[in-house]
């Protein structure tokens, strides 16, 4: 039952994504299921006419109208696999796009978590072992139907056979009643066993799959790699086609064989189980109607049709069989982007508007946060302010907690204890679309996206020409862009046009904080946003970024404690801990955490005598 509420679910949706997809595949069903008998018909018409000695232009008549029936069938047919071909892909280019929008608006801590990127994968891994998701789904329904028309159609034409009597000849087994009952019991029983066959074969399917679910990642995987030249070089420098090699022999062909052998052998077993008892049947199906034939009680054109049209009946009923057995891994995968659809955010925003006439002050109070299911705690106790119009450098050594100090400033994820307040008030008394506005921000891990370069600074079809040139020229990348043939109109890489511009990582970088000015937000976090650049253009970059940045609240993460001296304020995490605040010189004097880092780093740039 739970089953067939997903079916319907199923359907639902799919009619909403595209409306046009399911009335093709019903005619598609219809369309198909008629050309055989078409066939049928007119062959025991043709024969009755030969039997009987008609005209040859009769008979001439009805192949030439056979002969056309078919052409127009074909041509329909032909046009219409193309046509639900097109839908389907349309479908799933819809069926994309919507997973797509739930995503870009998933808060991302749910983003981050194992469970919900498990069920992500899994949705994707749908469209590349198995076709695709919903155009599957539908393709499984153009089979039913295309056997239920089939059934249909095979039942009225030798429904007038039922009531074809027996002639009185003797009292065999052959005339009575109970013959037509044995035949009729034994396509049911066969279709029930056929029935059951699909649904074993496909749920041993599905758990071989999972098996092979792995082996697939690490295909999909090393299948990236080989089509990103960006990798191209470290194999070849390495050497390392040979370990991708073994790895690949190993894994995916060896334990691969294995799991689809397994699959084979147990899907030809059954399957040949099926085919013994189609062939019982039939000679049976043929027996009933061979004995009837030569009873007398009706022509050679008629044995002919009834011949095929039971065949028929076993044909529609494996095909609908078929499709019962595949809902058993279709449902799973559907289950999966229903769950992706109907996730809800746990977090909660108020109603409050920031008002950005206003000087910003952000607290952190006795603030403490471990990420979801989680043992330790990736902050404790954090208390610190952050004044309007501060410059404030974060330091502290890897996993101490600055990055994770800058997701809670974010809001991307809620404070375990404690509290995070601008100007006095809760975070989460505010509006989402305020704290979006209050920053910009260059990740760690920040992203220059495929499109043009405008696109990238403005994140937007429409941008201030004056206003992106400026930008550019303050994070020292407008003289690079002059190069480029279209200017700010240049396609960066080279996946969405042939002509786009290769970048290296420092000037990237430089774009991305570009990207953060341009967005001219209150407060500016630069997590790490020189990383890539060498020192003379991050001394360039800093000097530059201050002017820019002069009025503005300003926190820079860095490993490089150099940026310190552009600040007004240093905090330095240790172990999840704020442990010093103060300024450069203060914490110099003090000779404690931030003392150590900057002597571990200034020793590699003194003069050596």
């Amino acid at each position: 039952m739970n089953n067939m509420k997903t079916v319907f679910k199923i359907y639902k949706e799919i009619q909403s994504l595209e409306k046009k997809v399911l009335p093709s595949v019903t005619i598609q069903s219809i369309v198909s299921s008629l050309k055989p008998f078409i066939n049928i018909l007119f062959t025991a018409k043709i024969i009755n006419l030969l039997s009987d000695d008609k005209d040859f232009k009769t008979v001439m008549l009805y192949i030439a109208i056979a002969v056309a029936i078919n052409f127009v069938l074909f041509f329909l047919s032909s046009f219409l696999d193309e046509y639900s071909q097109n839908l389907r892909n349309l479908l799933l280019n819809k069926e994309n796009k919507k997973v797509a929008s739930k995503l870009f608006k998933t808060e991302y801590q749910k983003l981050e978590n194992s469970e919900y990127k498990e069920l992500i994968h899994k949705h994707e891994e749908a469209e590349k072992s198995r076709w695709s998701r919903f155009p599957y789904f539908v393709w499984t329904t153009y089979r039913f139907l295309n056997g239920l028309f089939t059934l249909i159609i095979s039942v009225i034409i030798i429904f007038p056979l039922l009531k074809v009597g027996f002639t009185r000849t003797g009292d065999t087994f052959f005339e009575k009643p109970i013959f037509l009952i044995t035949i009729i019991s034994a396509i049911l029983t066969m279709a029930v066993f056929i029935l059951l066959v699909a649904v074993n074969i496909n749920k041993s399917y599905l758990k071989a799959n999972e098996s092979y679910a792995e082996l697939d990642r690490i295909f999909y995987s090393f299948l990236d790699i080989f089509g990103d030249y960006r990798t191209g070089k470290e194999i070849r420098i390495y050497k390392e086609q040979n370990l991708i090699d073994s790895i690949a022999t190993s894994k995916i062909l060896t334990d691969g064989e294995k799991t689809l052998r397994k699959i084979s052998m147990h899907t030809a077993k059954a399957s040949s189980f099926v085919a013994i008892l189609g062939a019982v049947v039939g000679f049976g199906v043929y027996l009933f109607i061979g004995i009837k034939g030569l009873l007398g009680l009706f022509g050679i054109g008629s044995l002919v049709l009834y011949c095929g049209s039971f065949m028929q009946i076993i044909n529609g009923i494996m095909m609908m069989a078929n499709t019962f057995g595949k809902l058993q891994e279709i449902i799973p995968l559907a289950k999966c982007y229903f769950e992706i659809l109907d996730t809800q955010d746990n977090m909660k925003y108020g109603g409050k508007d920031i008002n950005f006439t206003d000087k910003f002050e952000i607290e952190f109070r006795n603030v403490s946060f471990k990420y979801p299911n989680a043992e330790n705690y990736s902050l404790k106790n954090i208390n610190i302010k952050i004044n309007n119009g501060e410059n404030l450098a974060v330091v502290g050594r890897n996993g101490s907690g600055k990055t994770t100090f800058i997701k809670l400033l974010c809001r991307f994820y809620d404070v375990t204890d404690g509290e995070i307040l601008i100007n006095g008030i809760n975070i989460k008394e505010y509006t989402k679309e305020s704290i979006i506005r209050l920053y910009s921000v260059v990740f760690q891990d920040f992203k220059i996206f495929s499109t043009t370069l405008s696109q990238n600074i403005s994140a937007g079809e429409e941008y201030d020409c004056d206003k992106l040139y400026k930008v550019l020229d303050e994070a020292n990348i407008k003289d690079r862009m002059l190069k480029m043939e279209y200017k700010e109109n240049t396609y960066l890489y080279k996946e969405l046009d042939k002509a786009g511009v290769e970048i290296s990582g420092g000037e990237a970088q430089k774009l991305a904080l570009a990207r953060a000015l341009y967005k001219d937000a209150p407060i500016v976090i630069l997590d790490e946003p020189t990383a890539a650049l060498d020192p003379i253009a991050e001394n360039e970059i800093y000097s530059r970024i201050n002017s820019f940045v002069e009025n503005k609240t300003t926190i820079y993460i860095s490993h490089r404690l150099s940026s310190c001296v552009f600040c007004d304020r240093i905090a330095v995490f240790d172990k999840a801990e704020l442990v010093e605040a103060g300024t450069h010189q203060q914490l110099i004097e003090k000779n404690g955490k931030y003392n150590e880092l900057w002597n571990a780093q200034a020793k590699y740039y003194l003069n050596k005598k």
